[in-house]
């Protein structure tokens, strides 16, 4: 060990560790996720064991290496750090609350409170002929969009999912159904896959030489321009330690839309870069990669649009099972209502509650605890008050406007027709000032917990 502290880094000054943490070593780090794997392994039922003794066995032995699993993520975060960097700490962290409530949420919530296991779910794409007249960029705009991808050798494909009525079969299947599962963030191939993942689409296949096009031609210049623009503000202004509430207000907002800039573009190269590592795997699931955003920018409309089509949906079931439902079972309590009527609002508020919780926690493991660690908090809650109020107001236009036209003799029942030419300016304008706005609490923390400074590469 002390061979390999030798050749790491060295400690980042502006790390504060939570206390009593100390640095991460391989063993702690590598058990959480194969202990996981193992339980993953007993997950789906055996065949013909109800009558045997192995019916009792296998379901103890598997919840045991689950909790013993779960435990041992939520501990990563509370007993170790990453001395050299704050990024990874914070990705610790990040780590830890996922793993944790991922276990909790395969072997307990979903099987015990829902009845339900992941079933494997194969996607089919079948060849789709455009139409002679159409623009292979204009037919793909949906699919390579701010995944940075442009169509090239790219096939246009028809895409069709069936989920498997059985489960699997013989050991070596199961061991690739449980590693499948153990790596899906967002439960492609499976039957709690994300919402982004789980449709029938028209879309592309791109190929090797269109992601490696969009790293070198869209990814890398958006990625080293933005990070410039971070580190240049830093070195200027906040270099000898100047609290983030110094800068005017004008560089606050393009200091946080350079550090949003820079982690979309981050997420799209990780993304890319694993597909083409795993493309020789095909057509094992392991090698399919669904879009990571699925809308343009300069598309979205609205806040609500920014999270469900412009930013990744890693954590998406975390905030459903932990979020989401909870948030509309309070909201059905406090209503009264019925399971059938949609809890629009406590959805809402409850997957952004959950985003802050999730997001705060990381933030108060690289800043010694809770002080000064609820930026986070404020952005994601500021943007889930965001959504609810737009939906009122849009909600609120749409019956001004079908009373104005009924009194003009039209039967207003069409939203489409309702629309007007400035909804999409005052909405685009609406979204791009509560992201910038609020997410000046998220890099006034990092500024503070030496994020930004490792991101700037100082």
């Amino acid at each position: 060990m002390a061979n390999l502290s030798a050749l790491l880094p060295p400690p980042r000054a502006e790390l504060k560790p939570l206390p009593g943490t100390t640095p991460l070593t391989p063993l702690p780090a590598l058990a959480p996720p194969l202990i996981y794997y193992l339980a993953l392994l007993l997950l789906p039922p055996f065949p013909n064991t109800s009558s045997e003794p192995t019916a009792r066995v296998i379901p103890f032995l598997r919840n045991f290496l689950a909790l013993l699993s779960g435990i041992l993520f939520f501990r990563l975060p509370l007993k170790y750090h990453i001395p050299f960097s704050v990024g990874l700490t914070y990705q610790l962290a990040l780590v830890g609350v996922y793993g944790g409530c991922r276990v909790l949420d395969a072997f307990f919530i979903s099987p015990y409170l829902f009845g339900h296991i992941p079933r494997r779910v194969k996607y089919h794409h079948a060849p789709r002929r455009l139409a002679p007249s159409t623009p292979r960029g204009a037919d793909a705009t949906t699919y390579f969009s701010l995944h940075f991808l442009t169509p090239g050798d790219g096939e246009a494909v028809t895409e069709t999912a069936t989920t498997d009525e059985g489960w699997p079969h013989g050991w070596k299947d199961r061991m690739s159904w449980a590693l499948e599962l153990e790596l899906s963030m967002r439960g492609a191939g499976f039957t709690w896959s994300s919402a982004d993942v789980r449709h029938t689409k028209s879309t592309w296949r791109p190929s090797i030489r269109d992601r490696t096009h969009s790293i070198f031609v869209h990814v890398l210049p958006v990625l080293v321009i933005s990070w410039a623009v971070i580190r240049d503000i830093y070195t200027l202004y906040l270099v000898n330690g100047e609290p983030f509430d110094d800068l005017p207000m004008g560089l606050q907002l393009v200091l946080t839309a350079a550090s949003g800039a820079f982690l979309m573009s981050a997420f799209s190269l990780g993304h890319s870069t694993f597909a083409i590592l795993l493309a020789p795997l095909a057509p094992h699931p392991l090698s399919y990669f669904p879009p990571l955003y699925s809308a343009r920018v300069w598309d979205l409309e609205s806040v609500r649009a920014f999270w469900s089509y412009g930013w990744h949906r890693l954590f998406s079931r975390l905030f459903l099972v932990y979020g989401v439902w909870p948030g509309e079972w309070l909201e059905r309590k406090l209503t009264g209502k019925r399971d059938e009527e949609e809890a629009d609002i406590g959805k809402v508020l409850g997957g952004f509650v959950s985003s802050a919780f999730v997001h705060s926690f990381a933030a108060h493991a690289v800043m010694g605890g809770w002080d000064g660690a609820f930026g986070e908090a404020w952005f994601f809650a500021g943007n889930g008050v965001a959504v609810v109020v737009e939906e009122g107001v849009r909600m609120a236009a749409v019956r001004y406007r079908r009373r104005q036209k009924r009194q003009r003799g039209g039967d207003g029942k069409d939203e489409v027709s309702l629309e007007r030419w400035y909804d999409g300016v005052i909405g685009r304008i609406w979204w791009v000032c509560v992201l910038l706005y609020t997410g000046r609490n998220f890099a006034r923390g990092w500024v503070r917990a030496g994020l930004v400074r490792e991101m700037a590469g100082l």
